[in-house]
């Protein structure tokens, strides 16, 4: 029989499609064939996804590319495998979206945070009372202080109103009560006996206020030191320190921390806390800030601003308070700085970056940012407000009006807002809360137990002395921890159960299809670049070789006649130059 040239011109173009010899077969009848390069890419690329959906481990795959099954059955998988494929990425963009917008959770932090590890809260106490009765005889009633006194006092002005004085600090340290009269008797734990001296004066929104524990001006504030704060000496055996709540004390410290400033808990229960004994001195009110007499305490932490008028407990003279402390402590976990501060809601110590205050906590950038809003609109800061610049002038009686406006958010709601959302809470943070109890004090056992107060009447006595006692329960708390809600490997676990309960897919998986798509088809290509005469048999044998087991298996099942003539016909498709190669291999594979 003679032999079929035009399967060897076939051939021929599949070679020279992957860049072997330019030589065309010259026995090609066929006019119409397709290009010899698109051809050899097909046949590649067809026997590499043949191959692919027979062995990948990915469901369904075997069953839309086998011929064996009915048309109806392998579109049945097919739009099964899309349904699922389409399931898994819906539930994938869920995963996602959890991972991308919510990757803080907060929790209990599971080791107890003691007490005598934390600083004492700072105190800050101001008397209601904006003026003593006999500093204020002194000013005239025509004057610019005397209107100052009087917007101090939160009452109506009818005089002109002047600019001419704005030095409200110096006008309320001379006729406001000081702190050495204000604090008569002061105990911390069993060590201080007479910690008087440690209360300093600052002036907040409500006038003169003493405030113990705080920070050091030097390490408070970056420059501009207030007024009042500016000369304040630490007492003897104390030292001054710098503290953060993300840092802590610094770990050269020595313990205990109580002698060291601010001053550590020295442990629980009244004794060991804080007590004081408070005048506020009745009989010499001028006015009050509010409808009362008494004190106003604010507690907070040592490195942040007091917030006294909005926040502060009041305190009555006649009775004895006691004010339970309840701490409450943020921590953040390190690798939640990678994550973007619009995601985590807080800021680390080296984020928040302030002008005027030192440390960054949310109270002192609410100050800041009240202090610019009050710039751009009044032109002007509040005398308790930061000094952001040096040359900031300080508002007078006449913006009065544009303060209120500002600071109540009635004309710029917006603004403020604005401002107000960019004070983000810091990372790590301690507050602290205060559960008051108080009852009446007792003259006689008041004389039993201070003997040297008594030259106070029993009339002073229940209308101006309060005792504060000051004190933890607990001598370890439970701290709230930030932590990573789902991290990158929570990410992919999600995403690799998910692909592999629906598709049986995995990172192997991956591995298959590069190698299929791109490995295999150019390693054959490389082959049959080589300058070599390439059968039909070895070009199957390299690209399909399952396929080829497939086929030998049928033949042997057939009768011998009908073996005896593909055998014929096969030789006749064969060129004389490979036919002694291919009988050979016909013979090897013979059952």
């Amino acid at each position: 029989m003679r032999p079929n040239w035009r399967r060897y011109g076939r051939q021929s173009k599949l070679a020279k499609g992957c860049g072997q010899g330019q030589t065309q077969a010259k026995f090609e009848p066929e006019s119409k064939a397709e290009p010899a390069s698109t051809v050899s890419w097909r046949s590649i690329m067809a026997l590499n996804t043949d191959e692919f959906c027979r062995n990948t481990s990915i469901h369904g795959l075997k069953y839309i590319n086998s011929r064996k099954l009915h048309t109806a059955d392998r579109v049945f998988f097919g739009l099964a495998f899309v349904s699922v494929l389409c399931f898994a990425g819906f539930l994938m963009q869920d995963a996602f979206d959890k991972w991308n917008t919510t990757p803080v959770i907060v929790g209990i932090n599971p080791e107890p945070t003691y007490i005598t590890n934390e600083p004492f809260p700072a105190i800050t106490i101001c008397n209601l009372n904006q003026a003593l009765i006999s500093k204020a005889a002194q000013i005239s009633n025509d004057t610019s202080k005397f209107n100052m006194l009087q917007v101090l006092c939160r009452r109506k002005i009818n005089s002109q109103l002047s600019r001419s004085n704005n030095n409200w600090e110096e006008l309320i340290s001379n006729i406001s009560q000081p702190c050495s009269a204000l604090v008569i008797g002061c105990s911390f734990g069993a060590v201080d006996n007479q910690c008087e001296s440690m209360f300093y004066p600052i002036i907040t929104d409500e006038g003169l206020c003493c405030v113990f524990n705080m920070l050091h001006p030097r390490f408070m504030y970056k420059h501009n030191v207030p007024l009042t704060l500016r000369n304040i000496a630490t007492k003897n055996g104390c030292q001054a320190v710098n503290w953060h709540a993300e840092l802590g004390y610094s770990r050269s410290l020595k313990k205990p921390h109580n002698q060291y400033y601010p001053r550590a808990a020295l442990g629980t229960g009244e004794s060991l806390g804080l007590s004081l004994t408070l005048d506020v001195e009745a009989a010499a009110y001028y006015c009050s800030s509010s409808s009362s007499i008494g004190l106003k305490l604010a507690l907070h932490s040592p490195n942040e601003s007091p917030n006294v008028r909005e926040t502060g407990v009041l305190i009555s003279p006649g009775l004895e308070t006691k004010l339970r402390i309840e701490p409450a402590k943020i921590i953040t976990e390190l690798p939640l700085r990678k994550v973007h501060r619009k995601y985590r809601h807080c800021l680390f110590r080296d984020e928040g970056n302030l002008s005027y205050f030192a440390h960054y906590t949310q109270r002192n950038c609410e100050m800041e940012c009240m202090s610019r809003l009050l710039l751009q609109h009044c032109g002007c800061i509040v005398f308790y407000m930061p000094r952001i610049q040096a040359n900031d002038t300080v508002c007078s009686i006449r913006e009065s009006h544009c303060v209120e406006s500002v600071r109540l958010h009635t004309s710029i709601g917006r603004a403020v807002a604005s401002c107000l959302d960019n004070c983000l809470p810091s990372c790590f943070d301690l507050t602290f809360n205060a559960i008051p109890y108080a009852t009446r004090i007792s003259y006689n056992d008041f004389k039993t137990a201070y003997p040297n107060m008594k030259n106070y009447s029993r009339f002073s006595v229940e209308r101006s002395i309060a005792i504060v006692n000051l004190y933890y329960k607990e001598h370890t708390f439970r701290a709230s921890k930030q932590t990573e809600f789902i991290g990158i490997s929570d990410f992919l676990s999600n995403v690799g159960g998910l692909m592999g309960l629906f598709l049986g897919f995995s990172f192997l998986s991956i591995a298959e299809c590069v190698y299929f798509a791109f490995i295999r088809p150019c390693r054959l290509c490389a082959e049959l670049r080589q300058r070599r005469p390439v059968s039909t048999l070895e070009l199957s044998k390299a690209a399909n070789f399952t396929v080829k087991r497939a086929k030998i298996h049928v033949n042997t099942m057939l009768p011998h006649d009908q073996r005896q003539q593909q055998r014929q016909h096969q030789l006749s498709a064969i060129s004389p130059a490979t036919w002694f190669k291919t009988e050979l291999g016909i013979q090897l594979n013979r059952p």
